[in-house]
């Protein structure tokens, strides 16, 4: 059977390029986004400190799936010619996808550990790092055993379509490969945020003096718990209405051009987010260092003695009694 899509097969619905400039255009905010957020964590050499590397890891698999859907601009007129390009873009484009889902959950990982267990697993980095690039490309090789990649209908992914019919294998391979066992996951990541976020809160306000941290330190781990229960939060919020106009699409015979649109939409945002929390995070932690710095000093002006001033009091008497008279004077420059 010829792996290759028909040459009479019509390229009107092998891509849809209203589709591809949503999810292109939007895939070029997503890209400025993350190589700003990384620029910025580079430049304050934040990279040293082990949870922001955890959050660029993430913004580089979300940059590499931003740049993948930028590269689907090149697919707005297929061909037969561009099956194999196609297919590559495809493939990378669910790698890249599932490394920034591998990611996160290794955040959410490290931080029960840390949260939880009260157990540091800053040691097993390169089990993050090295797992979230092999299983990627481990589990994106099923639709190559098959070779399912090619024109999705909408650009080029799994297919859901040959030759404008329907391909049952393809649409099974979009659930089972991807969104399914995606979603499963990110719903899971969720569950443990919210057990970490109201443990710790717990263990922070609690008036007993049983709790094994210090109440500061319970504080300041609060704190830097917060900012990266962002980033698998908003990816499985993001996630939903793909998976929505996957299933739709797989138990409809007729695509919902609105849940499409809206496909197109999220893909990129996925990218757009990361970035942006990582940006917000990075503000928040500079913003914090300011104030710890401006705040003593606005209190010391309200409260303290103005330090080039010299108070002096000085009593005097008179007939009626006595009299206090307060003034300033400025000392000398010697």
């Amino acid at each position: 059977m010829d792996t290759n899509l028909s040459t009479n097969c019509s390229a009107a619905v092998l891509t849809n390029s209203f589709l591809i400039h949503i999810l292109g255009s939007l895939g070029v905010v997503s890209v400025t986004t993350c190589i700003f957020a990384l620029s910025w964590l580079f430049y304050l050499k934040l990279y040293r400190q082990f949870l922001y590397r955890l959050a660029a890891y993430q913004v580089l698999a979300s940059l590499l799936h931003a740049l993948l859907g930028v590269c689907q601009f090149s697919f707005l007129e297929y061909d037969d010619s561009k099956y194999t390009a196609c297919a590559a873009v495809g493939y990378l484009f669910l790698v890249a996808g599932w490394m920034k889902t591998c990611f996160g959950c290794w955040v959410t990982f490290h931080l029960f550990c840390f949260a939880i267990l009260l157990k540091n697993m800053r040691k097993l980095e390169p089990l993050y790092v090295i797992s979230s690039i092999l299983f990627p490309m481990v589990i994106s090789s099923i639709p190559l055993i098959t070779k399912s990649y090619g024109p999705s209908g909408e650009w080029c992914l799994i297919q859901r379509k040959k030759c404008g019919k329907n391909y049952v294998i393809g649409n099974i391979e979009h659930i089972a490969v991807w969104y399914g066992p995606a979603f499963v996951i990110l719903v899971l990541q969720c569950i443990a945020m919210l057990t970490m976020i109201i443990t710790v809160y717990y263990r922070a306000h609690r008036k007993s003096g049983e709790n094994v941290f210090g109440r500061d330190q319970n504080n300041v781990a609060f704190r830097q718990l917060l900012p990266l229960v962002a980033y698998p939060v908003l990816f499985c919020i993001l996630i939903v209405p793909p998976l929505i106009a996957r299933v739709y699409g797989f138990a409809s015979s007729t695509p919902n051009e609105g849940l499409l649109i809206l496909l197109a939409i999220c893909l990129p945002l996925w990218s757009f987010t990361a970035g942006l929390a990582l940006i917000v995070h990075i503000g928040a932690l500079k913003c914090t260092e300011i104030m710890r710095i401006v705040l003593p000093m606005v209190r010391a002006k309200i409260t303290e003695e103005p330090v080039n001033e010299s108070f002096q009091r000085d009593i005097t008497a008179d007939k009626d009694g006595a009299r206090s008279s307060t003034y300033f004077s400025i000392p000398s420059e010697n």
